[in-house]
């Protein structure tokens, strides 16, 4: 061996480095580790405590389950449901007994060949107020009113065929 080389164990000079070798096994090494007991325990072991029924962290899994199933039953209750019936209101033109004394008074006039009274019969049943709404009956009395020389109802008309296109 030359002066250089070192083997394990053996210390050089500082200023080398040294080769550690390690043997030729087929096994793994095995690690031990020192455990410092405390005075009077020597040779003492524990005991596993004995288990006493069953463990309490099924108790919340059980009432979250449950509240689970709730909910998903809730939805299906809703999303199956047909919901409310929504019916649109039935629509029909009053006969001429059953019209009310205001659109009566208008209606009179009308006929006799008031312009104005045109115009406010074009609005009440154009709009719905105190008939039931029929748009084509209201651009009619609009027509007859602006036909009759009524510059509002020809505005009021021309306006309303306008939105209407």
């Amino acid at each position: 061996m030359r002066e250089s080389e070192t083997r394990p164990g053996q210390e050089g000079s500082p200023d080398q480095t040294q080769k550690l070798v390690l043997p030729l096994t087929s096994e793994a090494p095995q690690r031990t580790q020192k455990i410092s007991l405390p005075a009077g325990t020597a040779g003492q072991t524990q005991t596993p405590r004995p288990v006493v029924g069953p463990s309490r962290s099924w108790g919340w899994k059980l009432v979250l389950a449950l509240g689970g199933v709730l909910v998903l039953a809730g939805a299906v209750f809703l999303l199956s449901s047909p919901g409310p019936a929504v019916r649109p209101p039935k629509i029909q033109a009053a006969p001429e007994a059953e019209i009310p004394g205001a659109v009566r008074a208008y209606l009179d006039q009308a006929k006799a060949g008031d312009a104005n009274a045109m115009r406010m019969l074009g609005a009440m049943y154009y709009y719905g107020l105190n008939v039931p709404p029929d748009r084509e009956k209201g651009l009619n009395w609009y027509r007859k009113a602006a036909e009759a020389g009524s510059d509002v109802a020809r505005a009021e008309l021309s306006r309303l065929e306008a939105a209407g296109k």
